[in-house]
């Protein structure tokens, strides 16, 4: 039963994941594409142009590691506290419990490409809403520019927490659910206060689902391709280049294919470091408990 499985992964990641490294070894452009196979030899001269010159975006892909690495941690940062607190508030029975639910889903049920569009008429320059709202209260001006300049990067990352927090909302919500009810009782009888409750008995058992909770938000907010592509203009302002774009645009704009795989290898390691951490740190916790 496993041989299914198992050649089910060869076709679909083992192999394409091989082919990808192999490319990124090679001199790819629009010349020797066609024949991929017999491109030049190009050795890790791929990987010192993504790090050292820059795309039609005026930016490296270091300088694109950088935006990605700020932009998927800073969004998980608040979507996690803002997840948690949305699932202990509507964990308890109370009048229409299902419809805060249904409400709290929302915004993660709307497709990115639809959430992007609605964002980019948002933060319009003086008409937008955020412009109006925001100088309406004395915060700021109706000429902020969002979708240009550096508060392109706040934009982007605005729009990615109140698109993604629901996520962390629905893993911290399954593991509240699985907390025995008897847990609760007890503590209620020893006097404790709610808050001692929720640091001695929900924050402990929510801790392996928080941690696989913001492991993958992180590494969904990493790789997200379309909020920047659609939410923008062509090309998107260099504050909000994150790694995939600028993956993009060596490949389907300067034609630099070869560059552009590399960049899809760093990505993959990128991504595979801390899913090893996490692995790491689950075997460590269940030989401690074991």
């Amino acid at each position: 039963m496993v041989i299914p499985c198992a050649l089910a992964l060869l076709v679909i990641v083992a192999i394409p994941v091989v082919i990808t490294i192999y490319l990124s070894f090679l001199q790819l452009d629009v010349g020797t594409l066609r024949q991929w196979v017999k491109a030049p030899f190009n050795g890790v001269q791929n990987f010192v142009d993504a790090f050292s010159g820059e795309s039609v975006l005026g930016v490296s892909a270091l300088h694109s590691l950088l935006i990605s690495l700020a932009f998927s941690l800073l969004t998980t940062a608040v979507v996690g506290p803002v997840g948690v607190l949305a699932a202990i508030s509507v964990n308890r029975r109370f009048r229409g419990r299902g419809l805060v639910r249904a409400i709290y889903l929302i915004p993660y049920v709307i497709p990115t490409f639809v959430v992007a569009l609605l964002a980019r008429v948002m933060f319009l320059n003086h008409s937008g809403l955020v412009d109006t709202t925001l100088a309406a209260l004395g915060i700021a001006g109706r000429d902020t520019y969002w979708l240009i300049g550096p508060n392109a990067f706040w934009a982007m990352t605005l729009t990615d927490i109140w698109a993604t927090w629901p996520f962390v909302y629905l893993m911290a919500l399954a593991g509240l659910q699985a907390v025995p009810r008897e847990q609760y009782e007890a503590a209620t009888l020893d006097g404790a206060t709610p808050m001692r409750k929720l640091f001695s008995i929900v924050f402990p058992q929510l801790r392996g689902v928080l941690l696989l909770a913001l492991l993958l938000s992180t590494l969904n907010h990493f790789g997200n391709f379309t909020l920047a592509y659609v939410m923008f203009s062509s090309p998107p302002p260099t504050s909000a280049a994150v790694l995939p774009i600028s993956m993009y645009y060596y490949a389907f704009t300067s034609f630099q294919y070869g560059t552009a795989t590399a960049i899809a290898v760093l990505t993959m390691v990128v991504l595979i470091i801390p899913g090893y951490v996490y692995l790491r740190m689950t075997r460590i916790t269940e030989s401690a408990e074991n």
